[in-house]
């Protein structure tokens, strides 16, 4: 009989509490005698700890990574941009907008219509005029066009700037119009223009664990 009981103490000390939760879609079997208090006062502490540490960041001020549900993230509005910002942006990573465009200058003088932002090529090598403004892109759209007449009329300087790329000169410049919003009258205005090709991109600042992410979104029909 004293055999049987150590047998059976010894047995039970080689029981293990779990260290985690069954997984998804197995069956959750029910716990020996006694395990139940055990593995309740152990998840307990797990979560009381993981808050702690929550905490910890926070007060540091180290980034906190979004609640996700359901496989959502939730996304907050980022800190606003500036134009160079934007820019340089859009001058590192000019796919973002268009698949195989490629940016050959910035900040090109055309006096009297100020500065073209960027300038690239698509991937039919055509020029292709990008122009950025961090609020209302209302005036954005008079300046766009101003800077695609003065590369028009000024093709055989642009065949001296850039000698070393091979660009489409016969065929007019198209025209990207970036703005962190454009009015209906806006939109109702580039509907009637056929010519120059008007593309209109509205940006979003996300914010982000490292700073702040940019969403392009192009517009089209109608309202905000």
């Amino acid at each position: 009989m004293a055999s049987d009981a150590e047998s059976r103490d010894a047995n039970q000390q080689k029981v293990e509490v779990p260290a985690s939760a069954p997984s998804v879609g197995r069956a959750a079997r029910p716990l020996g005698r006694g395990l139940e208090d055990v593995s309740h006062f152990f998840m307990s502490q797990t979560q009381a700890r993981a808050r702690e540490i929550i905490g910890d960041r926070a007060s540091e001020g180290a980034p906190v990574r979004p609640v996700t549900r359901t496989g959502v993230v939730l996304l907050r509005p980022g800190q606003p941009l500036t134009g160079d910002q934007l820019t340089a942006a859009l001058k590192e990573c000019p796919g973002a907008l268009e698949d195989n465009l490629r940016v050959i200058d910035a900040r090109v003088a055309c006096s009297p219509c100020g500065e073209i932002d960027l300038l690239a090529l698509d991937r039919a090598d055509q020029l292709t005029i990008i122009d950025v403004e961090t609020t209302r892109g209302d005036e954005l759209l008079l300046r766009g066009v101003s800077h695609v007449d003065w590369v028009v009329r000024n093709v055989a300087n642009m065949r001296r700037m850039y000698p070393g790329c091979r660009i489409d000169f016969p065929r007019q410049p198209r025209l990207f119009l970036i703005a962190s919003r454009f009015s209906p009258c806006l939109r109702s205005a580039v509907r009637q223009i056929t010519r120059p090709d008007i593309t209109c991109l509205r940006y979003h600042g996300v914010e982000i664990s490292d700073g702040t992410g940019i969403f392009f979104e192009h517009v089209g029909g109608e309202g905000e």
